[in-house]
């Protein structure tokens, strides 16, 4: 019980390191939360365009996609910015002390993903409710409770993505590409913008092997009542296998990736 403790401490202690560094840089906490109006204002006016089939009016259209972009900005966090970090503590040469640390390199990068993830969660929420007040998106608050553990879930599902880019940035100091390659995929096959039913039949497939869709899908059943397209248990299911596959085969990668970089001389490379 005292080692899980310590651990627990070490790993709250990167998170609230990370939180220092982040509020150091004046007006940036206000920039991030208040980013997100700017694409919820731009969807909504696209959104008076939308005659397609798949929705019943312009309202329908827009809380899809306000869905989609939150849940997008949430799940992704921890991809898009653990790879950049882990650059920063290679040349600021403080990567070297989570190295050599007792809580260990593995342990150490896991936890820099909780704040990123929190930020991330922070924004979504705040365009969420940018949206139902400014623009009126209904919201389904019988269920949207329930929104924040299927979020836990499916950041579960999402981190071993962000240690698999860790394990690129550390191994060949280069992930920044096949980042923004997976990330791009997600939000054009996972349904961020448009229903996957639209998409190609020769393509279409790969919505059903991602964790990002079934994610998607429950949240936008739970938060505006869309319908879906199998069960809430089953999605759930989908995303809780995800997780148990992917988590410990990242984190197995991670850890291989330090050992190769020890071996060859270049850890502290960047």
């Amino acid at each position: 019980m005292r080692g899980v403790t310590l651990r627990l401490g070490a790993g709250g202690a990167i998170v609230r390191r990370d939180a220092a560094i982040f509020l150091s840089y004046r007006g940036r906490l206000i920039a991030t939360l208040t980013s997100g109006f700017f694409g919820v204002a731009i969807f909504y006016y696209v959104s008076r365009l939308v005659t397609a089939h798949s929705f019943n009016s312009s309202n329908d259209y827009f809380a899809f996609v306000v869905v989609g972009i939150a849940t997008f900005s949430i799940l992704t966090s921890t991809l898009a910015t653990i790879p950049s970090e882990i650059r920063q503590e290679l040349v600021a040469g403080t990567f070297e002390r989570i190295l050599l640390s007792p809580f260990g390199a593995v342990s150490a990068i896991i936890a820099m993903t909780v704040f990123p993830f929190l930020m991330g969660l922070l924004g979504g929420i705040v365009t969420l409710c940018l949206a139902a007040v400014a623009f009126g998106m209904p919201i389904e608050w019988s269920t949207a409770g329930l929104t924040l553990p299927v979020l836990m879930l499916g950041a579960l599902t999402f981190v071993p993505f962000g240690l698999l880019a860790a394990a690129g940035a550390i191994a060949l100091k280069q992930a920044a590409v096949g980042v923004g390659i997976v990330t791009t995929l997600v939000s054009l096959v996972g349904g961020v913008f448009f229903p996957v039913a639209l998409l190609p039949s020769w393509i279409k497939w790969t919505s059903s092997v991602q964790p990002f869709t079934p994610t998607l899908d429950l949240l936008r059943h739970l938060l505006v009542g869309t319908a879906m397209k199998g069960t809430p248990s089953a999605a759930l299911v989908k995303m809780a296998l995800f997780a148990t596959v992917l988590l410990p085969l990242n984190v197995f990668a991670l850890r291989g990736s330090i050992r190769f970089a020890q071996r060859r001389g270049t850890i502290i490379d960047y």
